[in-house]
């Protein structure tokens, strides 16, 4: 499944989603587990139905080597029942596995002086019942409701006094229960405390607290950082009720988006692997950084004088494209035989690519014409259908990869571009994928065959910069480097 973190105090958390986002209602358990095991999710949490109910979601997980990591109950404290009569049932079931009995409490229709001694006493009730099976509860604050955000959580969490039982800080409802303003210090109070925690993307100018985890302007790498620093050492959970469009399209975006975040946190630690740096061997061996982490020196606009305005910038020791028309960027370097390597990671549906072999004389609106080490999100992308000399590792629209290598979307990808003579060779993550001869009848079958055929002298074999392509799609760039080969 997923990664560990890089840096030593904590490991990667767990990622599920919850059930609302995974067709609840009308997909089978077994298309739920199949779906999340192939998109690489560690599993999921439920509402609670029925202990029948609960024993298939089990059978279908189990079988898919997935986890069921909650199982949501709502509790009431005016009520002569204040939970489901069958919940005892459930939680039997519950034994021997890593399934969190994940309760609310919630509002009475009348408020009385005594609630909280009631909210305290169903915690309790319900906690003490759990743990005869050796099951774990956390308690879940959900705005409008008697217990509503993290800090009430933990309040009554301490007073139930439970070895069995822990917080929760649900991002949503921070929100919405208005308190959102405060979301650090409930972080920092809360966070050694809670056994479970739920986000999902936060748009904070439009007032909508339940986004797909690649929307909005929430900071979500700030916040798991402020989390894991709070010491919060749990799964995460991924809230998505009512969240529009398909779900499968989805729950794509979001795995995506979480590697990537769950990445970028780890390169923000303190004792993070340096980037942009040459090893003493690799400088002995002549290779120079093109990129130093903290500037563009060296680079600039493809068929301009200066780097671009915007659509590029340099966050977090990369250079990052953000997909608004800044253009492609190309270095002010030029090279005949080299070797090129570095660093790339797309966004959900993104699409760049290395280009070579380019003229700032021949190009047209749609960038720099050359030929094109592709990189694509070739899962998912959707402005076209691709064929195979449009994946990634291919020399683009000519010939394609020979063998598949690529990370999934959302992770760092390493590539190699060889160029020695009239050969060129297109290596990913270790892998050689691409070998082709500038003069051999499968290039020369390729051009004739691609959108650039009427292109004058494009097999031609051209002293180079590097270009870096804008595509229109968020796009990371680090470590790149080159030496010239004799």
């Amino acid at each position: 499944m997923l990664l560990a973190w890089t840096h030593a105090e904590a490991a990667r958390p767990e990622f599920f989603v919850f059930d609302n986002g995974v067709g609840r209602g009308s997909w089978t358990p077994t298309q739920q587990a199949q779906t999340l095991k192939e998109l690489g999710y560690d599993g999921i949490s439920y509402n609670y139905t029925t202990p029948e109910d609960l024993a298939a979601w089990q059978k279908a997980f189990g079988a898919a080597g997935l986890k069921i990591y909650g199982l949501y109950v709502h509790t009431y404290i005016d009520r002569p029942e204040a939970f489901d009569p069958r919940l005892p049932e459930a939680i039997r079931l519950m034994k021997g596995t890593p399934t969190t009995l994940w309760i609310t409490v919630q509002k009475p229709k009348v408020a009385s002086a005594d609630d909280e001694s009631k909210a305290v006493a169903v915690v309790q009730r319900v906690t003490d019942l759990a743990k005869s099976s050796g099951v774990q509860v956390a308690l879940y604050g959900h705005a409008n409701f008697y217990v509503e955000h993290a800090l009430d959580s933990a309040r009554i969490v301490g007073k139930a006094n439970r070895s069995n039982l822990g917080a929760s800080i649900n991002l949503c409802h921070e929100y919405m229960s208005n308190v959102g303003g405060n979301l650090d210090a409930a972080v920092k109070a809360v966070a050694s405390k809670a056994t479970r925690v739920s986000i999902n993307g936060v748009d904070l100018a439009g007032k909508n607290y339940i986004t797909r985890l690649d929307q909005g302007d929430f900071d979500m790498v700030g916040y798991l950082q402020t989390l894991q620093a709070a010491g919060y050492r749990g799964p995460i959970g991924l809230q998505a009720y009512n969240v529009p469009g398909d779900t499968r399209e989805n729950l794509a975006a979001n795995i995506a988006t979480w590697r990537r975040i769950a990445a970028q946190v780890d390169e923000r630690a303190p004792k993070a692997p340096a980037q942009n740096v040459l090893t003493a061997a690799e400088t002995k061996a002549g290779w120079r950084l093109l990129f130093d982490g903290r500037t563009t020196d060296g680079w600039k606009g493809f068929a301009k004088p200066a780097f671009p305005a915007q659509g590029w910038v340099v966050e977090d020791g990369t250079i990052k494209g953000l997909g608004t028309k800044g253009g492609d960027i190309i270095t002010t370097a030029t090279f005949g035989d080299f070797e090129f390597a570095w660093d790339w990671r797309l966004s959900y549906r993104g699409n760049s690519g290395i280009k070579y072999f380019v003229d700032e004389a021949r190009g047209n609106e749609g960038g720099a014409i050359g030929h094109e080490y592709q990189t694509i999100d070739d899962d998912n992308y959707v402005v076209m259908a691709l064929n195979e000399r449009q994946k990634t590792g291919a020399w683009y629209d000519c010939i394609p990869a020979q063998k598949k290598a690529a990370r999934p979307v959302g992770e760092w990808n390493t590539s190699r571009l060889v160029v020695k003579g009239t050969i060129v060779e297109h290596w990913l993550n270790g892998t050689l994928v691409l070998r082709y001869d500038l003069t051999s009848a499968e290039a020369a079958a390729g051009v004739a065959t691609s959108k650039f055929k009427d292109v004058k002298g494009y097999a031609d074999k051209i002293r180079t910069p590097i270009l870096l392509q804008d595509h229109d799609t968020v796009v990371w760039f680090r470590n790149l480097k080159v030496r010239e080969l004799r």
